[in-house]
């Protein structure tokens, strides 16, 4: 019964539908872990079936890969414009966060990544990206700066935005951190002072 109403739908529908899952699942792997989230915890949250989820999505690696691969995507679509270092390290730090909670997941669930097979497409990216920064010519030293000014970046945005909340430095009760263009501006200025040590 539920699946011919399924079938009966608007397209327009099944988009919502699968975009509510998406956002309910990934609820769930960034609080629970990918691997201990099970399709029926995704089910009972939105109130279907099990046999509805899997109208939409054939397996929770299907699910996963739907959700993460816009992020890797994005990235890929970024590097290959080939922006100048300012472009790249701003555009960086807009995609993980419009992309925030899909970050949070890779970076406290690495194993995502894998279930995902997302892994090899993320370490050329992450190459990439290095090599883009380090600019004409690069020197053995200018990689490694490259390598620090990408990780000041994403450190940098993680701590910000609590993306790892058990790791998070600052005393209970502090003030805020810096969000939006405020973060932005100090991100791609501490990446640009590392590189420009070389």
């Amino acid at each position: 019964m539920a699946s011919g109403m399924e079938h009966s739908r608007p397209a327009h529908d099944a988009v919502g539908t699968k975009e509510r899952i998406q956002q309910v699942a990934l609820e769930l792997f960034v609080l629970h872990g990918y691997e201990k989230t099970s399709l029926r915890e995704i089910a009972d949250r939105l109130g279907i079936t099990k046999a509805a989820l899997y109208y939409h999505y054939a397996s929770k690696q299907e699910l996963l890969k739907s959700i993460t691969q816009p992020l890797i995507d994005e990235f890929e679509v970024l590097v290959a414009s080939a922006p100048d270092r300012d472009t790249l390290l701003r555009s960086y730090v807009d995609v993980l966060s419009r992309h925030q909670a899909v970050f949070q997941l890779v970076a406290n669930d690495h194993a995502s990544l894998a279930a995902a097979e997302l892994v090899e497409r993320s370490v050329k990216l992450r190459r990439d990206i290095v090599r883009q920064l380090a600019g004409p010519r690069p020197r053995p030293v200018d990689y490694v700066l490259a390598s620090a000014a990408f990780g000041a970046i994403a450190q940098g945005f993680a701590v910000a935005r609590r993306v790892e909340p058990q790791a998070d430095p600052a005393p209970p009760g502090s003030a805020g951190y810096p969000e939006g263009e405020e973060l932005t501006e100090l991100l791609v200025a501490t990446a640009l002072r590392v590189l420009e040590q070389g």
